[in-house]
C-alpha cells in the first residue's frame, strides 16, 4: 500500500506540475545518509560504475537488473550484493521496488537506455545514464522533455565532466583566458585500438550465430529495438558496432572528448555535417575509420566554427606544432586483444582548438589540465578543483538535494543529439544538412526518418515510452 500510495501521489503531483522534484529521497529521507540505488545493467562498464558509486560511501545498492544474469560479466556484482533483489526486466524491477529505492542508474547498451530512463523518470526517480544518453535524436529530445516535466535529478556518465579539465575549461572561458571571439577551429580524435570491431568493415547481413545463453531475457534485451534474431555477435559489447544497437566510436568517445568544448563554446546543434576519408563502410556496422566535420553557426561572441572528428587507428589528425603526448588513464581499459605497446604507440583520445592569434590549446577528456601548446605564452595558474565531488558522488549528493548535477540531460542531450546526427552521416555514408530551429534534416528524407530510428522501432508493446 505504501508503494502504491507513493506511486499514485508522484504520478499525480508530477503530471500536474505541483512541485519541483529536486531530490530522490522523498519518502525514505536517504536512511543512514545513503541513496538506495537500483542498477539497470551490472556487467562490464556497468560494474565499473557500480564500483565507483560504492567508493563514494553515499550509496546502498538496492536492486540489480540485467537481461543476462547468468553471464560471466554479472558474477562480480551478484557475488558482492547477494541480498539485493535481482531482475532481468527493468519494468518488473521498478514495479517490485517502487518505494524502496531512491534513484536508478541505467548502464546497459546504448539503445536500451531510453525506455528504462523514461520509466524511472515518470515514477519520479532521479536517473544516472551511461553515455551516450540515447540511441536516436528523438529519444534525446524526449528525455529533455521528461526532465522538464517531471523535474527529477539527471546525470549522464561522461565522467570527465566533473574533473579538473571541466573546471579549468569553465574557469578559463568565463574569465576570458580562452577568448571565444578568437576561436577558429576545433579538433577531437579517437585513434586507439579500443572500440573497433572485428569485421574490418566487411558485413553483408545481420548475423544469426551461436546458441542463446540459458537465462538470457532476449525480449528485455531488445527492448524498443526493431526485432533481430539472437546472435553472439550482438553481445559482450559488440552491440556498439551495429547501427541498430549502438552509436559506435563517436557515441562512445565523442561524449567524452567533445563535451567541454560543446558546453563552454555553446555549440548547440550543427547546420551541416560532412564526411570523408571513410574506410570499411557497409550497411550494418560502423566503418573502420572516417572523418566528420560539424559546422556551427556563429553565436554570441563566438564566430561560426567547424569541429573535425577523426576516428580510426590510422586516421590521425594533423597535430599542431608543440603538441604534447598525454597519458592513457589507468581507469580506461584497453580493448580485448590489444597490448600495452598498442596503447603507448597510439595517439590517445583528445582534443585541441586553434585561435585567431595562432595559439593552440590542447587537452583530453580525463587529463588533469588543458594547456596552450606550441607557444611560450603565459596563462593563469590553475590549482585544481580541490574538494569537488567526483561525477558519481555529484549525482548522489544531488539526489540528496545537496548539489546540482554537472551533466544533466539539459546539458548532455544536445551533445548527444550532435553525435546522433554524426551517426546518421556514418550510416548513410554521406553528408547531411540540418535545420537547428526546425530540428530536421533538410533535403534527405531517408536521413530525416533516421532521427526517429530505423523501421520497426519502437517494437510493438514499447510505444508508450515515447510519450512524455
Amino acid at each position: 500500500m505504501e508503494s502504491l500510495s507513493r506511486r499514485s501521489f508522484m504520478k499525480a503531483a508530477l503530471a500536474a506540475g505541483a512541485f519541483p522534484y529536486i531530490g530522490g529521497c522523498l519518502t525514505s529521507k536517504c536512511p543512514d545518509g545513503k541513496v538506495r540505488l537500483a542498477c539497470v545493467g551490472i556487467g562490464q562498464q556497468a560494474w565499473n560504475d557500480i564500483c565507483e558509486f560504492e567508493k563514494s560511501g553515499l550509496v546502498e545498492i538496492a536492486a540489480l537488473c540485467d537481461t543476462d544474469l547468468g553471464g560471466k560479466q554479472c558474477e562480480a556484482a551478484l557475488e558482492k550484493y547477494p541480498k539485493a533483489p535481482r531482475f532481468t526486466d527493468f519494468r518488473k524491477m521498478l514495479d517490485a521496488m517502487d518505494g524502496r529505492i531512491d534513484a536508478v542508474a541505467v548502464m546497459g547498451p546504448d539503445f536500451s537506455h531510453f525506455p528504462a530512463l523514461m520509466a524511472a523518470m515518470k515514477l519520479g526517480y532521479p536517473v544516472f545514464a551511461e553515455k551516450p544518453l540515447a540511441h536516436t535524436f528523438e529519444e534525446c529530445e524526449l528525455l529533455m522533455a521528461a526532465e522538464r516535466k517531471y523535474g527529477v535529478v539527471t546525470q549522464m556518465g561522461n565522467q570527465g565532466h566533473s574533473g579538473n579539465n571541466y573546471y579549468q575549461f569553465k574557469e578559463y572561458v568565463e574569465k576570458g583566458v580562452i577568448d571565444l571571439s578568437k576561436l577558429r577551429r576545433l579538433t577531437a580524435h579517437m585513434n586507439n585500438p579500443r572500440r573497433w570491431h572485428k569485421w574490418n568493415g566487411v558485413m553483408n547481413d545481420y548475423t544469426r550465430a551461436g546458441t542463446m545463453p540459458k537465462g538470457l531475457d532476449w525480449d528485455s534485451w531488445l527492448s524498443t529495438a526493431a526485432y533481430h534474431d539472437y546472435s553472439d555477435d550482438y553481445m559482450q559489447g559488440e552491440w556498439r558496432s551495429w547501427y541498430d544497437f549502438g552509436d559506435g566510436c563517436l557515441g562512445d568517445w565523442g561524449a567524452h572528448t567533445m563535451d567541454t568544448m560543446h558546453q563552454f563554446f555553446d555549440l548547440g546543434l550543427p547546420k551541416e555535417i560532412k564526411i570523408r576519408d571513410v574506410k570499411g563502410w557497409n550497411r550494418f556496422v560502423y566503418p573502420m575509420q572516417d572523418t566528420l566535420t560539424f559546422c556551427f553557426d556563429a553565436k554570441g561572441r563566438r564566430p561560426a566554427v567547424e569541429l573535425d572528428w577523426f576516428e580510426g587507428l590510422t586516421n590521425l589528425p594533423k597535430l599542431p606544432k608543440g603538441h604534447m603526448p598525454m597519458e592513457w588513464g589507468s581507469d580506461i581499459p584497453a580493448a580485448k586483444g590489444s597490448t600495452a605497446a598498442d596503447v603507448e604507440n597510439r595517439l590517445i583520445p583528445g582534443k585541441f582548438f586553434e585561435m585567431a592569434d595562432g595559439t593552440v590549446w590542447q587537452g583530453g577528456p580525463f587529463s588533469a589540465a588543458i594547456f596552450m601548446c606550441g607557444t611560450d605564452g603565459k596563462v593563469p595558474a590553475y590549482e585544481g578543483a580541490a574538494g569537488k565531488s567526483n561525477h558519481y558522488a555529484n549525482f548522489l549528493l544531488a539526489v540528496m538535494g545537496k548539489e546540482e548535477t554537472r551533466s544533466p540531460f539539459s546539458v548532455a542531450a544536445p551533445l548527444c543529439e550532435m553525435l546522433c546526427l554524426g551517426c546518421i552521416a556514418q550510416r548513410l555514408n554521406r553528408g547531411i544538412r540540418f535545420d537547428p530551429a526546425a530540428k530536421r534534416i533538410v533535403g534527405d528524407d531517408e536521413a530525416d526518418a533516421l532521427l526517429k530510428g530505423v523501421k520497426g522501432t519502437p517494437r510493438k508493446g514499447w510505444e508508450s515510452y515515447y510519450k512524455v
